[in-house]
């Protein structure tokens, strides 16, 4: 397991981060919405001993929309961030497949129309998942060339994809296509992490870890038991909290530390 880090999209705290963080964390993962303007600070922070990943812009973006113009928009955003990562000199490409346009429907015993409303949703989910194949098959072929690997996150909300194991094993058949395990989507799922490990096996690359209430995806600081199951696996593992304090990802290494699943110093240069 190689640990990093979510930074702040700001740059000079971005290096605030990277200056404390750095022999603790060995990889920084740059937000794609900021790659323009972190760009310099990324270089820097290579220059400190930092790896870098990449992920991928997803707001408003939807490779998997049955409009053809918003598809086509997305894989083109997506392909953008692809070549950022390249020049930036990334390892990999973390992206997400977005969500399905509807999900309205009554609760079970409020609506005689609940079983027929349920079985559009899984008609139109069945479609999105062959339309994110089709996408994810494209954009893959572009990293190889790139020199990347692309990497699919698992998604918490009910009308995302792709949310469960079985869903994401359904991209196996993309033989250059990776995958990430994101654990508090996972829980909020409401699936465990082995059920992942297992349906994905040594595809399974890159791990954002975090945790949450089971309802809201809160970014809460993981506990070494959520890590543990990473820690002699050839992954990389992103702790990925919101930008509060650098406290907080100093805490997490020294919990991390403490229980003897990352060594002493695991990158960057000297602080």
């Amino acid at each position: 397991m190689i640990l990093g880090f979510r930074p702040p999209k700001d740059p000079e705290e971005f290096l605030a981060y990277a200056r404390v963080l750095s022999g603790k964390y060995s990889f920084i993962e740059i937000p794609g919405a900021s790659a323009e303007r972190l760009s310099g600070v990324a270089l820097e922070a290579q220059a400190m001993g930092f790896r870098l990943t990449f992920h991928a812009r997803y707001l408003d973006v939807y490779p998997a929309s049955p409009e053809p113009a918003i598809r086509e928009a997305s894989l083109r955003i997506l392909k953008e961030d692809l070549e950022w990562a390249a020049r930036l000199g990334a390892e990999l490409l973390n992206v997400h497949a977005g969500s399905i346009p509807w999900t309205d429907y009554p609760p079970r015993g409020l609506s005689p129309a609940h079983e027929a409303l349920r079985a559009t949703e899984k008609k139109l989910r069945a479609e999105a998942l062959e339309r994110a194949l089709e996408a994810f098959a494209h954009l893959s072929r572009i990293a190889l060339d790139l020199g990347l690997r692309l990497v699919l996150e698992n998604l918490p909300a009910p009308q995302e994809l792709p949310r469960t194991p079985e869903e994401m094993a359904r991209f196996l058949e993309i033989p250059d296509l990776y995958f990430c395990l994101d654990l508090g989507h996972a829980r909020m799922a409401g699936a465990p992490p082995e059920a992942f490990l297992e349906a994905l096996g040594a595809r399974l690359i890159h791990v954002h870890a975090h945790t949450n209430d089971g309802h809201y995806d809160l970014h809460l600081p993981p506990s070494p038991e959520e890590v543990r199951p990473f820690a002699l696996r050839p992954c990389t593992l992103v702790v990925e909290l919101p930008p509060r304090e650098v406290g907080e990802y100093l805490e997490v290494y020294r919990s991390l530390a403490s229980a003897g699943l990352v060594p002493e110093a695991t990158g960057g240069g000297a602080a």
